[in-house]
């Protein structure tokens, strides 16, 4: 394919139109005037738009970063030159999609293409995808450096083996990692999901034989109470109305009993004969708070005494002795007589010692007073403790009392005792027992179930686990055949390389070795150490870079007339020497490529401009 001529509204680009011819097409253009438009504009008419692309931050999608500027609607025409006949394309927005709808025409006849879509027609034309497009003949100032991809990867193997490009070791490595993750990642997987069913299965066959030991312990002691209670029913004897009168009587006296004994410990309990604990609790804080309170009070009038007594002292000595760094107007002070000071003195400590005697006879008086306080709040605490014991007692009592009455007079027949009603009380509540037991057997599941699922999961498995080493052996034998691979393709591409970067850096360096990861170090001509791109200077690693595209473009697109190579101010960071010696490179590479040269830079226009292989372009008054 070669380039004839674009045609844009895309971007800061309205309408705008630029030609290119055989050979180099030199354009020159100011910064920010469009260059990085036009390039992107080439691979959008070729490859289509992501309108599926999102924002990021600082980074808009490319439907918003070149929506024209004008407000018109994105389109675009690309004229090209592919297998002997011009063709037309057209990329536009009519149905609200940026560059939605498409068309390809031949020009000399002005009949439709069918077999080029929007979607083809960019890998068709170049014989490459967009990914690679990008890896090879498309080369920017910021994108020159090679970057490992599946599909570069598959392109190259492709040129060393046996040509089939839907081989990539790349997506086999990623596809058996895949299936290896999908049984065993860390926690993930099915294996560690098999093992964690496993674990709650025999956790529930545990669970099971626990509730079936209850169960029947359950069982055999409500068996026990069941024919207790048919005992009791089958051997009471009949009681006469006397009887039952006289112990109607005696159950109401002994509830009537229990219930005033209730009353008067709840009244007992509301209006206690003692202070309650409560009160004794803020009269301790009131006596901790007076105690200290006091201390303060005495630390601060000793600190207040002791700062008089230095300042005393410093009158009496400023003026009579000949103190260093001591200021002037200081020792001009009045002289303080020797008698008043230490008379001023003793008064103010004998005033501490008054204050200090008296709050140790306060504190003293206080700290009994406190001691007592407690004593009785933990007397009273004791008591309530008591009182609260008794009643529960109490209320127990009345509560048996009333059911005593209550089943006397409720009970026409044949009298039951206590202990009987205590008998079938203790039945009804294994019987609640064993219900609840078997309700959780039941939500457990069936054991004949969980043998059958353990089977099940044993089996899986192990069937995975023999997978997963399968795999495990499949990817040892995929790494050595890779690396037999590698050392097919990575001469090719070497030898490329090395011997553009001999060109480029004028035969400082003849050796250039890679790895199928595009990793790269270099040797100088006659030397004997591979250097890594680390020891390198950073113009060095950009001829690097470039004789490594320029290699990668050889080997995926050896046909000349299938690609042309696109440089958007690939060469700016070049010093003078070292960009006439890759200009000097590309003008050998237009001879047979076509090649499209962007710059914002001078100094291309004053080393090619008047050669018969090179037609410039100036834009925008460059």
């Amino acid at each position: 394919m070669k380039l004839r001529k674009l045609t844009a509204t895309f971007g800061c680009l309205d309408h705008a139109t630029l030609e290119f011819s055989d050979g180099m097409t030199l354009i020159g253009a100011p910064n920010g005037s469009g260059k990085s438009t036009w390039c992107a504009f080439l691979r959008t008419m070729l490859y289509g738009m992501d309108t599926r692309q999102r924002d990021r931050k600082g980074i808009p999608a490319d439907k918003n970063r070149y929506r024209p500027w004008s407000g018109a609607p994105m389109e675009g025409l690309l004229v090209c030159e592919h297998e002997g006949r011009v063709i037309e394309l057209r990329r536009t927005s009519q149905s609200g999609v940026p560059m939605g709808d498409f068309s390809a025409v031949d020009a000399a006849t002005g009949l439709p293409l069918p077999e080029l879509s929007a979607d083809t027609v960019g890998e068709i034309l170049t014989g490459v995808s967009r990914e690679v497009f990008d890896r090879s003949v498309f080369l920017r100032q910021t994108g020159l450096a090679v970057s490992p991809s599946q599909e570069l990867e598959r392109r190259i193997t492709a040129l060393v083996s046996s040509g089939d490009e839907d081989v990539s070791w790349t997506d086999a490595d990623s596809q058996l990692k895949a299936w290896q993750r999908r049984r065993r990642y860390h926690r993930s997987g099915l294996l560690p999901q098999l093992e964690e069913e496993e674990r709650q299965l025999l956790d529930s066959q545990s669970e099971t034989g626990a509730l079936r030991e209850a169960l029947s312990e359950v069982q055999g002691r409500a068996s026990s109470l069941r024919r207790q209670l048919d005992q009791w029913e089958g051997g009471r004897e009949p009681v006469s109305r006397e009887a039952l009168q006289r112990r109607y009587e005696e159950a109401q006296a002994d509830l009537e009993a229990a219930e005033e004994r209730v009353r008067r410990l709840q009244s007992e309990a509301d209006h206690p004969d003692y202070e309650e604990p409560e009160e004794l609790s803020q009269e301790v804080q009131e006596i901790q708070d007076d105690l200290r309170s006091r201390r303060h009070m005495m630390a601060g009038f000793i600190l207040v005494v002791l700062l008089l007594t230095l300042a005393i002292v410093g009158v009496y000595v400023l003026p009579r002795y000949d103190i260093p760094y001591v200021p002037v107007e200081w020792k001009e002070i009045p002289e303080f007589p020797l008698i008043f000071s230490a008379a001023l003195v003793a008064v103010l400590w004998l005033l501490v010692l008054i204050f200090s005697t008296l709050k140790s006879i306060s504190d003293y008086r206080d700290q009994k007073e406190l001691s007592k306080v407690r004593a009785l709040r933990e007397e009273g605490t004791l008591r309530d403790a008591h009182q609260s014991h008794v009643l529960e007692a109490a209320l127990i009592q009345r509560d048996q009392a009333r059911k005593y009455f209550e089943a006397i007079r409720e009970q026409g027949g044949p009298y039951l005792p206590p202990e009987a009603e205590a008998c079938r009380s203790s039945l009804h509540k294994a019987e609640e027992e064993l219900a609840r037991l078997r309700g959780q057997l039941q939500a457990i599941g069936d054991p004949v179930l969980i043998d059958a699922r353990l089977d099940e999961i044993r089996e899986q498995s192990e069937r995975l686990e023999t997978d997963y080493v399968a795999l495990d052996i499949a990817m040892d034998a995929l790494r050595q055949a890779d690396a037999q691979l590698q050392a097919r393709f990575s001469p090719h591409l070497s030898k490329r390389a090395g011997d553009y970067f001999l060109q480029l850096t004028g035969g400082q360096y003849d050796q250039v070795s890679l790895t199928r990861s595009l990793e790269v170090t270099v040797r100088e001509t006659g030397g004997l150490a591979d250097l890594p791109l680390s020891m390198l200077s950073q113009g060095t690693v950009d001829q690097l870079y470039l004789a490594l595209r320029l290699a990668v473009a050889d080997l995926l697109l050896p046909r000349p007339d299938t690609a042309p190579l696109v440089l958007d101010d690939a060469l700016m960071t070049f010093d003078d020497s070292r960009l006439e010696l890759a200009l000097d490179c590309l003008a050998g590479l237009a001879r047979n490529r076509q090649v499209i040269l962007f710059t914002c830079q001078h100094r291309e226009f004053e080393r090619l401009e008047g050669q018969a292989s090179v037609t410039t372009v100036r834009l925008n008054g460059f």
